[in-house]
């Protein structure tokens, strides 16, 4: 998504991320590392050059509650009495810098004149956009900054499958219609994430062979800012046997690849159509991705499933992460405890 800082305003694209709640973007003169931005999100934000940009105090609340939530003991620079703010990320990444206030405008004209952000100097970061958005539920979040603008608080998107297509962001009131598949937003324990119970995994409308019992041991976390989605160990093993046994069945030989589940391509065009369906049952509704959703062909010319086990990132943590969504409009009624999913929206 696009955002304005600042005066004179800088544009920067950032990611969009329900699965952390600070957001930060990389400034101009890094004192660390640098990330490479693509040319179109550029400009790098300079607060040196915005009249409307303030440091956060370090003896201010702000900078307290996000020095709790996010882990570490207070940071600050004692000579102005600046917060300095650090937050990482389960795949390694990181961001370190100031946290700063500043004047967002967003593209369809809403303002926030104090928005709380983390200005990078020393970002680690795999992405080709200026920073992250966070959409989690701590207070400082943009999502909660934003929705004091409502009147519900709720946030709905689209992320479209390949560039020719346009997706959308709102936040507030949404359409709810038939073609919403519907489940109950759950807690995940005292952390500020968007988790779902899943029931069920089924294969060409089959389920898996597993006791079902085991999905009740850990609910999935929402999280935008993930590519892949990890499912429990036992439950990778079963879905691997079934895709496999299906598509050997086609002609496709297994890949070696760790984690993944490929399958070797004879360098004739996929037949989308003809690979094995896969669906999550998730309350009393089913999500059913495109192909597109589940398979995506590699580097290496191989066709692989877009999930993983759950110990290729933190044990016993399940995330839906954001391929198998793209396409579909994806609602978060957080006031109504709501997660809704809907196909073909963008």
């Amino acid at each position: 998504m696009a955002i304005n800082l600042g005066i004179p305003a800088v544009s920067n694209l950032v990611t969009i991320d329900t699965g952390s709640s600070l957001s930060w973007v990389q400034c101009g003169r890094c004192a660390v590392r640098c990330h490479w931005q693509a040319g179109s999100t550029r400009p790098v934000f300079n607060p040196l050059n915005s009249s409307t940009y303030q440091n956060v105090k370090c003896s201010t609340e702000t900078c307290h509650t996000i020095h709790k939530s996010t882990g570490i003991t207070s940071v600050c620079v004692d000579e102005t009495d600046a917060c300095l703010y650090r937050i990482r990320y389960a795949l390694g990444e990181y961001s370190v810098g100031y946290l700063g206030k500043e004047k967002l405008t967003l593209p369809n004209s809403v303002v926030v004149d104090d928005f709380i952000f983390g200005c990078g100097g020393d970002n680690l970061y795999n992405g080709l956009d200026a920073g992250i958005i966070g959409f989690g539920d701590e207070s400082y979040s943009f999502f909660n900054q934003v929705a004091q603008q409502t009147n519900y608080r709720a946030f709905s998107y689209c992320l479209p499958s390949n560039h020719e297509n346009e997706g959308f962001l709102s936040i507030g009131p949404y359409v709810r219609d038939e073609r919403l598949m519907l489940t109950r937003l759950i807690s995940y324990g005292t952390l500020p994430f968007y988790a779902i119970q899943q029931l069920d995994m089924m294969v060409n409308g089959i389920s898996l062979e597993i006791d079902p019992r085991i999905y009740s041991t850990a609910v999935t976390i929402i999280d935008s800012g993930t590519t892949d989605t990890f499912i429990l160990s036992p439950v990778f093993h079963a879905l691997d046997k079934a895709v496999t046994t299906a598509m050997l069945a086609k002609g496709y030989v297994r890949g070696t690849a760790a984690n993944k589940i490929c399958f070797v391509t004879t360098g004739d065009s996929i037949n989308w159509n003809d690979l094995p369906a896969v669906g999550m049952k998730f309350g009393t509704s089913t999500l059913a991705p495109r192909m597109e959703n589940v398979f995506y062909v590699n580097t290496d010319d191989n066709v692989c499933l877009t999930f993983q086990p759950d110990d290729a990132v933190v044990r016993g943590v399940q995330i839906l992460g954001n391929r198998a969504l793209r396409s579909f409009r994806v609602v978060h009624d957080i006031q109504d405890r709501i997660f809704g999913f809907q196909a073909g929206a963008c």
